[in-house]
């Protein structure tokens, strides 16, 4: 049987270790639960036949939401625990609200109306010393356009295909500012592919229409000057020009945005209209220089 073809594989396998293994171009659903919730990741799981230096492609196909969700206003202050609000030591107490989906829109505690605009907060490879922040391996990058219909790439410098996924919203705006989107449980319908022997890459979302640049670091300047270096190099050698012209280009066709300040790393990306950058196949090939930084 065509493995494309072929029906998705329901995986509902809560912080299990090594629990499945997916096998690309085999369609799969994989269930998440609310970002607010402890334990909320699922994972690890693996993907069959990466080596060192591949890069990992999620192609999200669907979001099957659960009908009910929470949204809210998150205040912990605990050192090791990064997600709250920006404004979280001004607040007296946290809040929580009821989100119920209805066609196209979420209704909040009965009275108020947004539209409905899936999203996947966390999908990262499983790297022992990075634990809750977004870095170069995915994570909580909190990027409203990882969405249904979008491809995040991730490399793999070690190989092992490991992965963790969760954080699934309703609705999010950019920065996540009170620590939570819609906090809702739902089936993650994707495809995975490996694509071998790619250069050093940050990770990067595919949409329809863009190319997104993404980086997390420990300062905000760090991690939009690296995303947008990573983006000039690859405009460079997509239309051969040099570095200079590069980055007069970017500047007039590039939106640089935040997508989310709530973690100890916040993460930052640049959207270029796929039309300049051409296949993304291409510039996963592309050596470019790393900006200094502390190491993670």
């Amino acid at each position: 049987m065509d493995p494309i073809a072929a029906p998705p594989v329901d995986l509902d396998c809560h912080d299990l270790p090594d629990a499945a293994i997916l096998h690309p171009g085999r369609r799969t659903r994989i269930r998440t639960w609310p970002g607010s919730e402890y334990p909320f990741l699922t994972g690890p799981l693996r993907v069959e036949g990466v080596s060192p230096g591949d890069t990992v492609a999620f192609h999200l196909h669907a979001l099957e939401l659960d009908p009910v969700g929470h949204y809210g206003f998150a205040t912990t202050t605990r050192p090791w625990e990064p997600w709250g609000g920006v404004l979280r030591e001004s607040a007296d107490q946290e809040y929580a609200g009821r989100a119920q989906l209805r066609g196209d829109q979420v209704i909040l505690d009965g009275q108020y109306v947004v539209p409905l605009v899936p999203m996947l907060g966390w999908l990262g490879l499983v790297r022992p010393e990075l634990i809750a922040d977004p870095w170069d391996h995915g994570g909580n990058l909190d990027t409203k356009e990882f969405a249904p219909g979008s491809t995040l790439y991730l490399y793999d410098e070690i190989g092992s295909g490991r992965f963790v996924i969760g954080d699934a919203h309703a609705a999010m705006g950019d920065g996540e500012i009170s620590g939570q989107g819609i906090e809702i449980a739902s089936w993650c319908d994707l495809t995975v592919e490996v694509i071998p022997a790619t250069s050093p890459h940050r990770p990067i979302v595919r949409t329809p229409d863009e190319i997104i640049h993404l980086c997390s670091r420990f300062t905000e300047r760090d991690a939009y000057t690296q995303a947008i270096s990573d983006a000039v190099h690859h405009l460079g050698f997509t239309q051969q020009l040099g570095f200079e012209q590069a980055n007069a280009l970017l500047s007039l066709i590039a939106d640089l945005r935040v997508s989310s300040v709530v973690s100890h790393s916040p993460t930052y990306k640049l959207l270029v209209p796929s039309s300049w950058l051409g296949p993304i196949e291409n510039l996963l090939t592309v050596e470019k220089p790393l900006l200094p930084y502390s190491p993670r």
